[in-house]
């Protein structure tokens, strides 16, 4: 994101603007510093509230890197305010800690699995759209592993992509990741950060391909506030200049098809 920093007169005062340019769109958008400073958020017993809140807010933060580095291997097939929605899921996570105090309260994803659960990394062209037979999934926490089957792929039966004479391929990913929670004055969470990946062959995509069995698998012994993130992505590339496949920007689909 570009911005470039200038100063106009507002309202009969001067004032700091910043002026970016956001995706998607062409127009220019310009913000007005305004508000207290940084001095009186940190230190006046006005702003106790909004220390709170900040001190909170890092902690969904902190989860949403969690899911981002799970979500490695698809993330670039999402779009790019999908954060921002994991960031949204992380203070909802929060507001279900009925135990700590304003400021203390916890992001327990072990809690509360099914709310990340088929979470779409796109909003306009999401993945069911793009394979509409369903996928089937069998987990094992014990034994960190899940059983991934996708469906017999037929063009424009089950699998329609908008990409003539182009390549496709699935990619399923196993990563963990851990709650956020506060403990000796400060949120931490514990080292959880394996992630395990898988692809298919490339298939064109006017091809037809038997149904698939992925069998993916972390190492065992997962503490009981790590949650294992199992998602499933479909890349379309191109033959490349030297015979490999490249990646078409901005197509494809994500989603998180189980939290366990």
């Amino acid at each position: 994101m570009a911005t470039l920093a200038s100063t106009i007169e507002f309202n009969g005062s001067i004032g700091n603007v910043t002026a970016y340019k956001r995706e998607g769109s062409d127009k220019t958008i310009l913000r007005l510093k305004t508000g207290p400073s940084k001095e009186q958020i940190q230190k006046s017993s006005r702003f106790v509230r909004t220390r709170e809140n900040n001190t909170e807010w890092g902690a969904c933060t902190a989860l949403t890197s969690g899911i981002r580095h799970a979500l490695f291997p698809v993330k670039h097939l999402g779009e790019p305010n999908f954060t921002g929605a994991l960031n949204k899921l992380g203070k909802k996570l929060q507001q279900l800690d009925l135990e700590g105090a304003r400021g203390q309260r916890s992001v327990y994803l072990s809690r509360n699995r099914h709310m990340l659960k088929g979470f779409s990394l796109n909003i306009n062209a999401p993945f069911d759209g793009i394979l509409r037979h369903p996928v089937n999934v069998q987990t094992d926490r014990d034994q960190a592993s899940a059983i991934v089957s996708i469906p017999a792929l037929i063009p424009d039966v089950s699998l329609f992509l908008d990409h003539e004479g182009a390549f496709s391929r699935f990619v399923v990913s196993l990563g963990e990741v851990s709650d956020v929670v506060f403990n000796n004055l400060e949120f931490g969470r514990i080292k959880a950060d394996r992630v395990q990946i898988i692809h298919t062959d490339w298939l064109h995509t006017e091809a037809q391909a038997e149904a698939i069995e992925i069998h993916i698998q972390l190492d065992n012994n997962i503490p009981e506030e790590v949650s294992l993130i199992l998602s499933i992505g479909v890349e379309i590339g191109i033959n490349g200049r030297f015979g490999d496949k490249e990646l078409i920007k901005r197509a494809g689909a994500a989603k998180v098809l189980e939290v366990f």
